[in-house]
């Protein structure tokens, strides 16, 4: 069953190009050329009498300049975005998405703007937030004014504009991405001077491909792939998936790995190239990885993919390495060359850290998602599952219900119920649902609460907080410091919803860390000590979590018996919220950035967007946010999108067929 969409030579779309009425100056061109462009795999430049140009004019009203004691901030109307990148000054940002044919070389990228009118600053122009540790292992947040510099830059942003380029999926169609960002104001902080343009105008060159680089195949929708082991039981699943018209091919990992003996370096590098050759031979637009680690063990039934990703000041530890399934979606640099993730061939892959920094497209160009089997048993109930959930439209008495767990997160400087905001703007997003609140305002969040809420059944549940491989859990209001009991494994037992299975998404850390093992018990008492590996304070909290459990969180959750989710959406390694209110637009940088931005795209997509296939809205909420985000050339950012795993069938219809 094929995203049908009508197809043209260019789909250009232009984001938030607000325009003002003001006077036009234009001063002499500035640009970017090819060699700031970086397009992985391109090995000649067009002729320029194929060379096309797209204009994008931007008008801006005076700026808006808020003093509040020693710091400042700026606004600007036409602005769709401020940036806060931590440690940097908050400024306006205005952006423009353009989609192109798949392929599209960008071959300049030019502007001309007015004069700049230079605005003298009495104090400090405000700066983004950081999260920061106290000496007891809790979140506080630190605006870290007097301790950052700007030693090493004359200007922030260093120019008027910037723009990455990339390749991926835009609801089903193949595209090449340039993100336009636009800076009205820049800072120079030596100067503590603001300068404003009041105009710009933005010309992009490009050449499109002489012929389509990827063809008009429509054999298969679906691929699954999957050990011999597990083909058996997955036949009624392609059979089921083939009535309903998704158009289904399922491989056997062995054969696959066979067929691909010429091509891959190793075995997930097999599985990456194999998927790229259905995209480009049958088409496909979906992809399910079957299985897991292989029971208890280190051994994997369907290999993973690490990232090596570090945030060192954004997050709490230096966490050297995470799963991310993004690997095998992330099929094509926006040129249409293969996307390795290893563009130095030090076969170790996703590499961002203090010297080194991979070139990486990371645009999911399939909708993919896994099901972590480690054995036939829960390839048997996730068949079950999902047949049972798609083949007739849900119930709307259950369906109807989106289930909010959430409460204080952090002991903020603003003092914001964090989970319990965020949870208010799902129900924004959300409007056809009853919202069913399991707030820490209200009570404890413990197996009780939680598990009677999800008992009535629901098409959605958002958990908001904090977690681990084995728990989840948040704080009290009002200063985000003492710990609820939290859901755990444990209280997974006692679930009993039956078919009314909602589709989850997780705000927390380690939730879906599907590696976990008891052996990891052995290799943690080694590395740490006894003492130390032992430890349990805080209780649930992010970085002391225990991998000594049999099944992650989310797994255990979507393969539950009789009841659980049909899916799960959370993070496999260590997740990052906004904290406090950077830019002063009395809206917590939780909801705006990071997890929260994410998190809340995902339920918008379906909400009031409406689209309704699981992994198109998983894929499509990661594209958003590297269009919004990337931009900021963040590690974090980039952390964010690779750890978001889906656990579950990305071709599921969500609500089942009609």
């Amino acid at each position: 069953m094929k995203i049908h969409h009508r197809k043209r030579e260019i789909v250009l779309i232009i984001a938030f190009i607000l325009i003002s009425l003001n006077q036009i100056s234009v001063i002499g061109t500035n640009s970017i050329g090819l060699t700031d462009i970086h397009l992985s795999g391109t090995t000649s430049v067009p002729s320029e009498s194929y060379q096309q140009y797209i204009k994008l004019e931007f008008f801006f009203s005076d700026p808006i300049v808020v003093v509040d004691g020693d710091h400042i901030w700026v606004y600007i109307n036409e602005s769709d975005l401020n940036m806060m990148i931590p440690g940097q000054p908050v400024l306006p940002v205005n952006l423009s998405v353009l989609e192109f044919l798949f392929g599209t070389e960008i071959l300049s990228v030019e502007y001309d703007h007015s004069p700049p009118q230079i605005i003298n600053l009495t104090g400090t122009l405000a700066r983004a937030s950081h999260p920061m540790l106290d000496d007891n292992g809790a979140f506080c947040v630190q605006n870290r004014m007097e301790t950052l510099t700007y030693e090493h830059q004359d200007s922030f942003p260093p120019d008027w504009i910037s723009y990455h380029i990339g390749g991926g999926l835009s609801h089903g169609i193949h595209r090449t991405f340039l993100v336009n960002r636009v800076y009205p104001v820049r800072y120079f902080p030596d100067e503590n001077q603001l300068w404003f343009i009041q105009n710009i105008t933005v010309t992009i060159g490009y050449v499109e491909p002489d012929e389509p680089l990827l063809k008009d195949n429509d054999v298969y929708d679906l691929l699954i792939i999957a050990p011999s082991k597990f083909t058996q039981p997955l036949q009624p699943l392609v059979s089921h998936k083939n009535k309903m018209g998704m158009k289904t091919r399922l491989v056997d990992l062995e054969e696959l790995y066979e067929t691909m003996f010429w091509q891959g370096r190793d075995n997930q590098e097999k599985i990456k190239y194999y998927i790229k050759n259905a995209v480009e031979y049958w088409g496909i637009t979906y992809v399910l990885l079957v299985g897991g680690i292989k029971g208890q063990t280190f051994s994997w039934n369907t290999p993973v993919r690490y990232s090596h990703v570090i945030p060192l000041v954004e997050q709490e530890y230096a966490e050297p390495s995470f799963i991310s399934d993004l690997y095998y979606a992330d099929i094509y640099e926006g040129s249409g060359v293969f996307s390795s993730w290893d563009s130095n061939n030090d076969d170790v892959f996703a590499v961002w850290n203090e010297t080194y920094k991979e070139e990486m497209d990371i645009y999911p160009d399939v909708y993919l998602g896994r099901i972590p089997c480690r054995n036939t048993r829960e390839v048997k109930i996730m068949v079950n599952k999902i047949i049972q959930y798609e083949k007739e439209k849900c119930d709307d008495s259950w369906f109807n219900n989106l289930i909010l767990v959430a409460g204080d997160s952090y002991n903020d400087t603003n003092h914001f119920n964090e989970g319990e905001l965020i949870a208010e703007k799902a129900i924004e997003y959300m409007p056809d649902f009853n919202p069913v609140k399991v707030y820490a305002s209200e009570g404890d969040i413990n197996r009780k609460t939680v598990n009677k809420a999800m008992n009535k059944g629901a098409g959605f549940a958002y958990f908001c907080g904090h977690g681990n491989p084995a728990s989840w859990t948040t704080h009290f209001p009002p200063n985000g410091s003492i710990w609820t009991t939290g859901y755990t494994i444990r209280d997974m037992m006692y679930l009993r919803n039956r078919e009314k299975l909602p589709i989850v998404v997780v705000g927390g850390c380690h939730n879906s860390q599907f590696n976990v093992t008891m052996r990891n018990i052995i290799k943690g008492i080694l590395r740490h000590g006894i003492r130390d590996y032992f430890r349990t304070k805080p209780p649930f909290g992010d970085f002391w979590y225990r991998e000594w459990v049999p099944n992650c969180w989310a797994w255990r959750l979507t393969s539950k018996t009789g009841g659980g989710a049909i899916a799960t959406i959370a993070n496999t390694g260590l997740g990052t919220h906004g904290e406090d209110d950077s830019d002063n637009n009395s809206i917590a940088d939780y909801l705006e950035v990071l997890d929260g931005w994410l998190e809340l795209r995902f339920l918008q997509l379906y909400g009031e967007e409406h689209y309704d296939v699981l992994g198109e809205n998983h894929g499509e909420a990661l594209t958003d946010y590297l269009h919004r985000f990337l931009g900021n050339d963040e590690k974090m950012d980039v952390k964010m999108v690779q750890q978001w795993v889906l656990l579950g069938d990305p071709s599921i219809k969500i609500g089942g067929y009609k």
